[in-house]
């Protein structure tokens, strides 16, 4: 059994371009470099971290603790978050979830 990181990772998306005659979404398969992959999703959780950053007051009776998204990968490897409205299309899409840290005692 192999313990090496794989440098490449295929991906199966949408085709971005336009949809085919028949109005069907063509899928592509591509082939991304994990290290790009790694630099686009760290580029992307640092723009969700960005948009959530809220500061609770401490006298309030609530906290936010779970916050979901969902992207998609395109076939060039970057993340992209869905809004809402996307239905069918975005069946197999990435979910992210992220919860609150433990306060340390």
């Amino acid at each position: 059994m192999s313990t090496d990181i794989p440098e490449t990772i295929d991906v199966i998306t949408r085709e971005e371009e336009h949809l085919s005659r028949s109005g069907r979404v063509e899928l592509v398969s591509s082939t991304i470099e994990v290290s790009k992959l790694r630099e686009r999703f760290q580029e992307f959780m640092s723009g969700l971290q960005a948009i959530i950053t809220v500061h609770t007051p401490s006298d309030s009776p609530f906290q936010l603790n779970e916050i979901q998204f969902t992207a998609e990968i395109t076939a060039n490897g970057d993340f992209k978050l869905l809004g809402t409205g996307v239905g069918v299309e975005a069946s197999s899409a990435v979910t992210f979830v992220l919860q609150r840290k433990l306060a340390e005692k």
